[in-house]
């Protein structure tokens, strides 16, 4: 009876460590799972706030887009609500426009501002802008450069502005007198029947014409110029000038610039190319 309960005992004392090691086997792998769930937790959750950062960040972005849009319309409306409120009066933006031309062009093409005179000119003209005898912007800019080449001196001396409204358009005028003293070339090309009248060519020349001239700007509901134009009396100013109706008539007879709107038309003169004469054929004909 001792014995076996002694043998109990041992055989007892005998399956205890290896209980012992399995618990701590299993503890260890529970402390493994919780290590293993608990990085898992962690990348979801850092994955998730990434995420979130993320998100925010667009939405900051297009908020930010949206903002800068909203002010861009807000600016707009602000403009369009200023233009059309005074656009029927004196200080409003068309009347403003229609004399800064006039001030930037006060005494013609500037070669020291002349980037600046076109880049007025492209800002409020499209090449949709017309007047009676031309189409574009360009026109417009190339007529300025050509009154350069002409005429050695060019002056406004605007004398009223009247504006009014018709819808959406706005329609300013104004009249002003247009001082120009000629190159002597140039008028030949412009008043060729002056070739071999000396006597009156000197008149021309040597004289200031000035030349009474109304000139329009229609604006459309955008702000932008749709119609520019002269109306020039230049026979009045040429009658003054030369003092007789019939210099006049000689004068604008095959004239190539416009008495009633000024408009130059004369082509750009190109150089010819020059030709090697051992490619002419006269010369190659006469060789052999």
């Amino acid at each position: 009876m001792t014995q076996n309960v002694s043998g109990a005992a041992n055989k007892g004392k005998g399956k205890a460590p290896a209980k012992s090691s399995k618990d701590d086997q299993e503890e260890d792998e529970k402390v493994l799972r919780r290590r293993l769930q608990y990085k898992m937790h962690q990348r979801r959750h850092r994955a998730k706030q990434k995420q979130k950062v993320t998100t925010l960040e667009l939405e900051v972005q297009t908020l930010t887009e949206e903002v800068e849009t909203l002010n861009r319309r807000r600016q707009k409306l602000l403009v369009g609500n200023n233009f059309f409120a005074s656009r029927g009066t004196a200080s409003g933006v068309p009347a403003r426009v229609a004399m800064e031309y006039f001030r930037l062009f006060q005494f013609g093409v500037s070669p020291l501002h002349i980037d600046q005179q076109e880049q007025f000119l492209r800002a409020v003209m499209t090449p949709e802008t017309e007047g009676p005898d031309y189409k574009g912007v360009d026109v417009v800019v190339t007529q300025w450069r050509r009154y350069c080449d002409f005429f050695t001196y060019a002056r406004y001396d605007p004398v009223s502005i009247d504006v009014s409204t018709v819808g959406d358009l706005t329609v300013v005028e104004v009249d002003s007198m247009f001082h120009i003293r000629g190159r002597r070339n140039g008028i030949l090309t412009l008043y060729p029947a002056l070739n071999g009248e000396q006597e009156l060519m000197q008149k021309v020349v040597s004289r200031m014409i000035s030349i009474h001239g109304k000139y329009r700007f229609t604006f459309d509901s955008n702000g932008m110029i749709t119609w520019f134009s002269a109306e020039w009396d230049l026979v009045d100013a040429l009658q003054r000038t030369l003092g007789s109706l019939v210099d006049v008539s000689t004068v604008l007879s095959g004239a190539n610039i416009s008495s009633s709107t000024g408009q130059i038309r004369v082509e750009e003169s190109k150089p010819k190319p020059r030709v090697d004469p051992r490619h002419n054929v006269e010369f190659l004909l006469s060789t052999s």
